[in-house]
């Protein structure tokens, strides 16, 4: 079975402590302990409900991931919400965010000099500003400085610290008896597959490196056909050649660190060539052209790029 987004994000949150630390027979053992504690929460929420525990099957496939414990819990339902930047609903505890001094209430106005207020709505409706402020954290390497310019109680405030961040190794769990994942789509697919010479997957979790001048990107479609959902960071394929319609991510302060402004009427989007191999994952990526950066051919600022190649069992 495929589990819904949300449950996935409920395991996998349950997981990540315990899987950060696995490297003895001691932390697997604690590993094992906090798998069996995610799937009663899980049953007990209703998560599998009409199915017997014989039933409960499903694969959980995540790529690396970097992780960056700001600890905000920001009020981003609409754009009128953020008009005059993101308020502030919680702080995780021991989080970044609680160790500059940030609170609950507080308004974030701005981080880094870059402005939150007024950006207005997202595609989905959402404030853009808490997208903005992902971005920029994300785009940060560990340690680098963050500035937040805060309104709280009616007062300008400034509070600064350093950004921490940890990479997680890919995850494949499996839960349930084997036999009950070899539905007949399955099946079909691993014939396929096998019939291709096996499969591999891509990646646009984005854990590029910025010295390197790699940015993030969204993988739109795969061979003429959409990739899938919005949320969805990681792609199985078939071995073999495969055409990818790439758009970049790339933040508008790259270009102005360059004294380069943004080219709006370039396309975003590119055709990247993947030759896929069996058992192994490619991670996708923006490559900023600093020396073209304000070039008048279109496109020339940014090409699309596989950065890193892993071994990575897709069976």
């Amino acid at each position: 079975m495929n589990l819904q987004k949300p449950t996935l994000t409920l395991l996998l949150a349950l997981l990540l402590p315990a899987a950060a630390m696995a490297q003895n027979a001691e932390v697997e053992q604690r590993l094992s302990e906090e798998v069996q504690l995610a799937l009663v929460r899980l049953i007990e929420a209703g998560a599998f409900a009409g199915q017997s525990t014989d039933q409960i099957a499903f694969t959980l496939d995540e790529p690396a991931r970097r992780i960056t414990n700001l600890g905000l819990l920001v009020d981003s339902a609409t754009a009128d919400k953020a008009r005059d930047g993101l308020r502030v609903l919680a702080v995780t505890p021991r989080s970044t965010a609680q160790r500059m001094g940030i609170k609950a209430g507080d308004r974030v106005v701005a981080i880094n000099g870059t402005s939150l207020a007024g950006l207005g709505a997202d595609p989905a409706g959402h404030a853009q500003a808490a997208t903005t402020m992902r971005t920029l954290v994300d785009a940060l390497p560990d340690g680098a400085k963050l500035e937040f310019s805060l309104q709280r109680e009616g007062k300008a405030l400034a509070v600064a610290g350093e950004l921490n961040s940890i990479t997680l190794p890919p995850i494949h769990l499996k839960v349930g008896r084997d036999e009950l994942m070899a539905d007949t789509r399955i099946a079909s697919r691993r014939a396929e597959e096998s019939a291709a010479g096996g499969c591999g997957r891509v990646t646009d979790y984005d854990v590029a490196p910025r010295q390197e001048d790699l940015y993030g990107v969204k993988l739109l479609n795969i061979d003429g056909v959409s990739a899938g959902p919005s949320s969805a960071t990681r792609f199985r394929l078939s071995a073999g050649t495969h055409e990818l319609r790439i758009a970049e991510r790339i933040d508008s302060k790259v270009f102005r660190r360059q004294m380069a402004i943004r080219p709006m009427d370039d396309p975003a989007v590119k055709t990247l060539t993947v030759v896929i191999k069996d058992d192994t994952t490619y991670y996708l990526a923006a490559k900023f052209n600093k020396d073209k950066a304000n070039s008048r051919v279109r496109g020339e600022y940014w090409e699309p790029v596989v950065w890193k190649e892993v071994p990575d069992e897709c069976g």
